[in-house]
């Protein structure tokens, strides 16, 4: 869920170029499902979960503030990943040569959740220039937490469920041939 949560931010904020650079001027508005069909492409589950993500936005705003929203709900997934890996710590049932991947994996999800804290700052504050980056390092801490991780323990399947939610897209994806409508 986490990487498909990265993914959509991603596809958000890259939608922002196409609108035409006009994010955070209050004038280029769009309705929060044209925002979804534009970052979501033909990826039904990519626009399902933008669906969820923007549930509670307003009915038509900037794209930016779509990203910075979806932004916060990618945290949040993160910041439940890390929940669980320290309730599993805590709780002793990890063996001892996996608890040093597990704490490894706390460290790197809070690296992630960083990431996506500068995001929300640099959305909000209409600075695009790291965030192709920021979003690229964010899925390198969460994809690092795998690597270390015996199989079928309880924090490598929440880790491979991350990776595993949806196909590969960044912010520079083709989004060229989408279509948008701007708001009367």
């Amino acid at each position: 869920m986490a990487r498909a949560a990265l993914i959509l931010v991603a596809a958000l904020a890259a939608a922002m170029s196409i609108v035409g650079g006009e994010a955070c001027n209050q004038r280029d508005l769009m309705k929060w499902n044209e925002a979804c069909l534009m970052a979501a492409g033909n990826t039904v589950e990519l626009y399902n979960l933008c669906q969820e993500m923007l549930q509670h936005a307003p009915d038509a705003a900037e794209m930016s503030e779509y990203a910075r929203l979806a932004a916060r709900f990618t945290n949040r997934s993160y910041s439940g990943t890390v929940a669980a890996a320290q309730r599993l710590l805590a709780g002793g049932s990890i063996p001892a040569g996996q608890r040093p991947a597990y704490r490894h994996c706390v460290e790197r999800y809070s690296t992630a959740s960083a990431q996506m804290a500068s995001v929300m700052a640099e959305l909000a504050s209409c600075d695009y220039g790291r965030l192709k980056q920021r979003y690229i390092d964010a899925k390198a801490a969460m994809e690092s937490c795998g690597r270390e991780l015996a199989a079928g323990t309880p924090l490598a399947a929440m880790n491979a469920a991350d990776k595993a939610a949806a196909p590969l897209l960044f912010a520079d994806r083709d989004m060229t041939g989408a279509r948008r409508r701007r708001l009367k």
